[in-house]
């Protein structure tokens, strides 16, 4: 790795960053507008391709959650540094992210597992509370427990979802941490954990309101849904490539390798 860009790096990480929250919320619709009609037709195609797919019994779950949702995700990045760069696009370049399919896949499998162990003591918190076995008993005989008023666990069983998370916003970037840095599924999720962390409160707040951004696209339907599930895509490119330098380091022709720090 170059010297400047190592240096570079453990800056980022042993002094932190600012956080410009408004400026990617800006950035990230400059993005949209300069490619709207390729964003939101990629944005229909993907959509119906997940429900296709999605209909396929357990196949299909599998094919969404580690294949098709991680590839074509990554595309909206992908397209969203080439605008930002000021390159001319192509709307093959959203399916880019089969070029890193299998390295985007294992990333979505290592989390899965990771959120998974995370969410197992919340599970086994509301299955003492007696709700899971009530909703159980719902289904197999409604009538049984007609009128009955269901088991409410105890507030505190709502803070075991706190690694939870942590875990889902700190690997936010992990996606482009792959097919920008060409980063091991592993390190990706590390690199994407160990920046995140340094400001995880901001970018937890930063995530609802793209949240609400996209909720807002839900209420106005169609052609607002089919804008807003882009623009907190590029939203997210936009911090993550103001954040990391990702565009000034190849520029000055420093390479894209960052694991060997982002990883300890």
């Amino acid at each position: 790795m170059n010297g400047d860009q190592q240096a570079k790096i453990d800056r980022i990480i042993s002094e932190g960053y600012e956080f410009k929250f408004g400026d990617y919320i800006s950035r990230g619709f400059d993005i949209l507008k300069k490619n709207l009609g390729g964003f939101v037709l990629f944005t229909l195609l993907f959509l119906v391709i997940i429900m296709v797919i999605s209909l396929i019994p357990l196949v299909g779950f599998v094919a969404n959650t580690f294949f098709i949702t991680p590839v074509l995700t990554a595309g909206f990045f992908w397209v969203a540094n080439k605008v930002w760069k000021g390159e001319t696009t192509e709307f093959g370049d959203f399916f880019r992210g089969f070029d890193f399919i299998r390295q985007l896949a294992l990333t979505a499998l290592i989390q899965l597992v990771i959120v998974g162990i995370a969410l197992i003591p919340f599970i086994m918190a509301v299955w003492d509370s007696g709700l899971v076995q009530w909703y159980m008993e719902i289904f197999n005989d409604p009538l049984a427990v007609q009128g009955s008023i269901p088991p409410i666990p105890a507030s505190w069983t709502f803070l075991l979802l706190a690694p939870v998370i942590y875990f889902s916003v700190s690997y936010s970037w992990a996606y482009m941490f792959v097919i920008f840095h060409k980063l091991p599924a592993w390190d990706a999720l590390e690199a994407s954990r160990n920046i995140i962390t340094k400001q995880w409160f901001m970018y937890f707040i930063f995530t609802i309101v793209l949240g609400l951004i996209a909720s807002a696209g839900v209420i106005i339907v169609c052609i607002g849904l089919l804008a807003s599930i882009p623009a907190v895509y590029c939203m997210h490119y936009a911090a993550f490539e103001d954040i990391t330098q990702l565009n000034t380091e190849s520029e000055e022709g420093e390479g894209d390798n960052i694991e060997q720090h982002l990883v300890d």
